[in-house]
């Protein structure tokens, strides 16, 4: 979550009168399985590398054994480290913009993906924070259920950081979106009365001419 200094950053895709309010990545937890995870092999390599001796005088009888052992834990580590870093990338460059008319969820990674869901301000029907558990309630995360009125479909924000904040902050342009269209329609009604009276007076204006010669020819 960042707030301060947000009008002068900019997305691919931001309109021209788009500001942005703030934005988030989701909440460390997911950073923080995907460390466990790589920890957790890093210490099955290291165990294999500290028994490899074992493990040799083991299969030495058959050098295939010992050559197939070697490449399947080489083949392993490479392709962990890149998924490791891919998915670490990935936590960085996903994040979720809140903007004065949208919400924008950007789904991307280094290579294959790159997504955004925007959803439009004005037509959010309804909000429902869900923060269950006593984990989301200890390190402060949990779900945003976002409900459109334009269509009967929600969308879910999960791990969001700070949900209370975040919740509180659509709710507040929400209404700065539905206080900007009724000053519109106010101006409008407003502007209305005065239209109506210039099209009156230029009816006036195109039949009094042509009522002038009218008489004139009968006279």
């Amino acid at each position: 979550m960042n707030e301060h200094g947000n009008r002068n950053k900019h997305f691919k895709g931001q309109l021209d009168s788009e500001i942005i309010e703030c934005f988030y990545r989701k909440h460390w937890i997911v950073l923080a399985k995907i460390t466990i995870e790589f920890i957790l092999f890093i210490a099955v390599l290291i165990f294999t590398g500290i028994h490899f001796d074992g493990l040799y005088s083991f299969f030495s009888k058959n050098s295939f054994f010992v050559a197939f052992l070697a490449l399947s834990i080489v083949s392993l580590f490479t392709i962990f480290i890149h998924k490791f870093f891919l998915r670490l990338v990935r936590y960085y460059l996903d994040i979720t913009v809140f903007t004065n008319y949208r919400i924008v969820d950007v789904d991307k990674s280094l290579y294959l993906r790159n997504s955004k869901n925007a959803i439009d301000l004005s037509k959010i029907q309804d909000i429902q924070k869900s923060q269950y558990g006593i984990v989301k309630k200890l390190l402060n995360f949990g779900e945003l259920i976002i409900t459109l009125s334009s269509v009967s479909t929600t969308k879910v924000l999960t791990f969001v950081p700070n949900p209370d904040y975040h919740f509180r902050k659509i709710n507040r342009l929400k209404r700065k979106i539905e206080a900007r269209k009724e000053n519109t329609s106010r101006r409008i009604n407003r502007e209305n009365p005065i239209r109506n009276d210039i099209k009156t007076k230029n009816i006036i204006n195109q039949i009094n001419p042509v009522t002038e010669s009218s008489n004139s020819g009968l006279s």
